[in-house]
C-alpha cells in the first residue's frame, strides 16, 4: 500500500506541474507598454494557480540570467476555457491581476512558470529548471539570449517581431506547442475555438464625479 501510495504522489505532481502552461505574450505594445499580458492556460477548466508564480528574466547584459520581476498567482483561477491573464490595466478584458506598465522587456528576455512562493524570487535570482512548470523565452528582432535559455532548457527563442509588426502583434502557443505570431487575443483561445465571452466596456465622461452628480453611462460590446 505504501509503495501505491507513493506511486501515486509521484504521478500526481507530474501531472499538476503539466497542467499549465505560457500560453500567449505580449511584451511590446504601440507607443507606451501599457496593453502587456502574459496569458496561462491550464489543461483543464477552473484550475487554481495556488503554489505557482510567474518569473521574468534579463537575457543580456550585466543582469543576464536574472530575475528583474516575479507574481504570484495564488487566488486565481482559471477560466471555463482553462485561461487566466496578467496585465496591464488597459488590457481587455481585464486581466484577472493587474501589474504596473512597461514591467514586462521587450527582449531578448524569458518568462518562468514555476511552483513556489514569491519570496522564492528575489530580484536577481538566477534562472533555473528546479520547479519549473513552462518557461518562454522572447524577442524583438534580437540575438539569441543563449545563457538563460540554456538555463530555462528552452531549446527556441521566439521573436514577437518576426512578422515586422512586433508592436501590434504577440506570441501564441499553438496546440502542438510550438508559436505563431499574430494580434493579440487575451482571455480567448489562441485558435479561437471554446467558450466566446461577450465583453462589455463602460464609458463615462469624466474619471471622478462628486455624490449626487447625474452623468451617463455607455455600454459598448
Amino acid at each position: 500500500m505504501r509503495k501505491l501510495l507513493f506511486a501515486f504522489t509521484i504521478l500526481s505532481c507530474i501531472a499538476g506541474r503539466a497542467q499549465v502552461v505560457i500560453n500567449e505574450l505580449d511584451s511590446d505594445t504601440p507607443s507606451t507598454d501599457d496593453l502587456e499580458f502574459v496569458e496561462l492556460k491550464s489543461a483543464t477548466p477552473n484550475f487554481p494557480l495556488n503554489g505557482y508564480v510567474l518569473v521574468f528574466f534579463n537575457g543580456t547584459g550585466t543582469n543576464a540570467t536574472k530575475s528583474y520581476y516575479a507574481i504570484s498567482l495564488s487566488g486565481l483561477t482559471t477560466d471555463v476555457n482553462g485561461i487566466a491573464v496578467v496585465g496591464n490595466t488597459l488590457v481587455s478584458p481585464v486581466p484577472d491581476r493587474v501589474f504596473s506598465n512597461s514591467i514586462i522587456q521587450n527582449g531578448p528576455d524569458g518568462i518562468g512558470l514555476y511552483l513556489g512562493s514569491l519570496s522564492d524570487f528575489p530580484m536577481n535570482t538566477t534562472a533555473t529548471t528546479s520547479n519549473l512548470v513552462d518557461a518562454l523565452v522572447h524577442d524583438t528582432s534580437d540575438a539569441d539570449a543563449t545563457a538563460l535559455m540554456a538555463l530555462l532548457g528552452v531549446s527556441a527563442q521566439i521573436d514577437e517581431n518576426a512578422n515586422g509588426l512586433g508592436s501590434t502583434q504577440s506570441i501564441q502557443r499553438k496546440s502542438d506547442g510550438t508559436y505563431e505570431i499574430k494580434p493579440p487575443t487575451p482571455g480567448a483561445n489562441n485558435d479561437g475555438s471554446g467558450f466566446i465571452y461577450n465583453g462589455v466596456k463602460i464609458n463615462v465622461a469624466a474619471n471622478t464625479y462628486n455624490e449626487g452628480d447625474s452623468f451617463n453611462i455607455t455600454f459598448t460590446t
